[in-house]
């Protein structure tokens, strides 16, 4: 029995230590426990938990060793065996209960970085960026607005510049340059250019610019240019003065004719050329106006838009214009609505039918000036033409097109 007595004597410090390591393990429990309420966890405090954990567990698995070496030893010993076994049950669930105890703490150190500082500070971070996003986004939209409404305020004061129009600059600008032709079965209009003085001081010499058939129709035989021009003026004070012009150049396939007036005296209210520069930017929709005397009337200023740049009829180009026009404002003047300039001659106007055909007010037909800068040039007049951006002046391309319907010239 001296074994027996040496194991049990063995059993009892196993128990002891047990009972030991039991009591360690509810001490580091009721430290778990204390961790698990605490609103945040010491590192330090977190680190020497595990640190008692890991030292817990390497005893009950040394137990454990010693326990199976003696279970080997002691096979015949029926109540060494039972307390073993009540023993090693009671240190296995011990070392469960530790091992959720550690997973806890494990997962709860994860959550613990989460929530951190470094986290926080992270989270914060990332707030502070997305707030600067949104607020440069929504300085950009404001700086948007200021552009909007400056340029909306400038568009309402040329607005309310147009409505309050200067009439008596509208007049000298557009209807006082336009003048009548007429004869005895045929009626005209006609543009006054800025007159110009003659060298060695003998005067002035003012051009008009009509268009050929105009003239053609007041012939009395087809080789006669000698005849005088019947001319009537209406100038600043609005009343008509009659004047004569003689023919000095004309051009049947461009339909156009400049005369020049039989007198010396400088006439005050020439039309404003437009540059060849501004003439390349003509567009559709463009404001204009159209001044002519249709029906043998007095200049009148009918309002309207370019309608086509590039309209072929017969072989050549011409600009669309939705002005109302009528018999007799051929060889008128179309002007731009903005600046009063001269950027062109009226020559045709549509009509529909063949045995009674109809009028169509709103499809005139118009020469451009840049086609009657080149024929100045052509004969010796380039002069006339004025000379702003002619170094950025590009020659207008004309597309050929069919015509669609017949044009008649009025």
């Amino acid at each position: 029995m001296p074994h027996l007595a040496q194991r049990v004597a063995i059993l009892l410090v196993l128990g002891s230590a047990a009972v030991v390591a039991a009591l360690r393990i509810h001490d580091v429990e009721s430290r778990v426990a204390k961790v698990e309420r605490a609103p945040r966890a010491d590192p330090t405090e977190v680190e020497r938990l595990s640190s008692a954990l890991r030292d817990a567990e390497q005893k009950i698995a040394g137990s454990l060793r010693e326990i199976a070496d003696l279970e080997k030893k002691t096979e015949h010993a029926t109540e060494t065996d039972r307390r073993i076994e009540d023993l090693r049950s009671g240190l296995e669930k011990a070392a469960q209960a530790l091992a959720e105890q550690h997973k806890r703490i494990v997962e709860w150190d994860s959550l613990e970085k989460e929530i951190g500082p470094r986290a926080l500070d992270a989270r914060m971070e990332e707030y502070r960026q997305k707030v600067e996003e949104q607020w440069r986004r929504v300085d950009e939209d404001a700086r948007t607005a200021r552009t909007l409404a400056e340029s909306a305020r400038t568009d309402l004061g040329q607005l309310e510049k147009d409505l309050s129009r200067d009439e008596e600059r509208m007049w000298r600008d557009l209807v006082a340059p336009s003048v009548q032709i007429m004869g005895e079965d045929s009626v005209g209009s006609g543009v006054l250019l800025p007159s110009e003085p003659i060298e060695g001081g003998k005067g002035y010499r003012t051009y008009v610019i009509t268009a050929w058939h105009v003239i053609r129709d007041l012939q009395v035989g087809p080789e006669d240019l000698t005849f005088t021009v019947p001319v009537t003026i209406y100038g600043m004070d609005h009343h008509a003065s009659p004047e004569s012009a003689t023919v000095i150049k004309y051009d049947t396939g461009v339909d156009i004719a400049l005369l020049r007036l039989n007198t010396k005296r400088q006439i005050d209210c020439g039309a404003k050329l437009a540059s060849r520069g501004r003439l390349n930017r003509v567009r559709t929709f463009d404001r204009i106006y159209a001044v002519g005397c249709p029906l043998g009337n007095e200049p009148i200023p009918t309002f309207g838009e370019i309608a086509d740049t590039q309209h072929v009829v017969d072989g050549s180009s011409y600009w669309m214009i939705s002005a109302p026009t009528y018999i007799g404002n051929s060889g008128g003047g179309i002007f731009d609505a903005q600046t009063h300039e001269l950027l062109g001659i009226f020559d045709k106007i549509y009509t529909h039918g063949t045995l009674r055909p109809t009028v169509i007010p709103h499809m005139g037909l118009v020469t451009s000036l840049s086609t009657i800068y080149d024929w100045l040039e052509k004969v010796g007049l380039g002069s006339i033409e004025p000379h702003e951006d002619v170094a950025q002046a590009q020659p207008v391309a004309a597309t050929a097109v069919a015509a669609p319907a017949s044009a008649v010239k009025r």
